[in-house]
């Protein structure tokens, strides 16, 4: 960890996960963007770069995916992903401190990143990775993660499972980079398991998506698959009464003369949109039979 004096702790900068590579990406892109809009005198623009990088990119993602290494067993990996934290830490509290003098400069006590006010505290510097291996590769695998991650998110969501229950992925993919990466890929999903099958062959109706690593299957139960009968069942009958709702202003000839030609319009793309959504119900439908 860092000392009293240390408005920055010291990353070695060799031993950095792809999580931890990726985020210092982003804190270098912020660092930019922030500068750049205070040139420009964008103070509203500044507030949202440095809300959607503390709460997306660091604590979302960053965070939850560091908690694999700081539960680890490997003390490099550990310390190492510690001294990010700090430092990123350090970095936007720094960057924040215009906006909340009082909050931050409580916090830079509390985590004891000086020993002066942190209004006295030097601009954060960007964190030097040129000289890391693969840098555009390995933030490639960690953005192909989080995206896989997301996809399985949504599947959960789509098919009804709460967020707390415990349930299994397939993942078939030929990307052996992403083998290493199961624990975090599992705990982000809250997944019971990962299990990665480049010869996977789904069982018909199972929820799929595809990413850049591979396909992502949610292994559903005889009782999941009843749920998800009974969702699409209910999906479907919702479509179709929306259906023949717009299908009935269409077909009244005194609505299609007096209504606006844009919302005609948008009631005919509306009757398109329906039925292309139908049709995937109905696929997903017959797919569970």
């Amino acid at each position: 960890m860092h000392g009293p004096s240390d408005a920055a702790p010291k990353i070695d900068s060799q031993a950095l996960s792809i999580f931890a590579l990726e985020v210092l990406a982003r804190l270098n892109e912020t660092i930019d963007a922030v500068a750049g809009a205070y040139r420009e005198y964008q103070f509203n623009t500044v507030a949202q770069r440095l809300y959607d990088f503390f709460w997306s990119d660091y604590c979302d993602w960053f965070v939850e995916a560091a908690k694999s290494e700081i539960f680890s067993d490997d003390e490099a990996k550990k310390k190492s992903t510690l001294a990010v934290m700090d430092s990123v830490l350090s970095a936007t509290l720094r960057l924040l401190h215009p906006f909340m003098p009082h909050l931050t400069e409580e916090l830079w006590f509390l985590f004891d990143f000086g020993k002066d006010s942190i209004q006295f505290a030097a601009p954060p510097q960007k964190v030097p990775l040129e000289d890391i291996a693969e840098v555009a590769a390995k933030r490639q695998l960690a953005s192909a993660v989080y995206e896989t991650v997301e996809a399985g998110r949504n599947l959960r969501s789509a098919s009804k499972l709460p967020s707390n229950r415990k349930i299994r992925f397939i993942l078939r993919t030929n990307k052996n980079s992403v083998s290493g990466h199961i624990p975090t890929l599992t705990r982000l999903l809250n997944a019971e398991e990962v299990t990665l099958d480049s010869e996977y062959q789904a069982p018909a109706g199972t929820p799929m998506a595809v990413t850049s690593l591979g396909e992502i299957f949610l292994s559903i139960t005889a009782t999941d698959r009843t749920r998800e009968r009974d969702r699409l069942d209910k999906e479907i009958a919702k479509t179709e009464n929306d259906l023949r709702t717009v299908e009935a202003k269409l077909q009244n000839s005194s609505f299609v003369d007096r209504a606006p030609a844009t919302v005609v319009e948008e009631h005919r793309r509306r009757l398109n949109d329906l039925n292309a959504q139908l049709a995937k119900l109905e696929q997903a439908r017959a797919g569970l039979n």
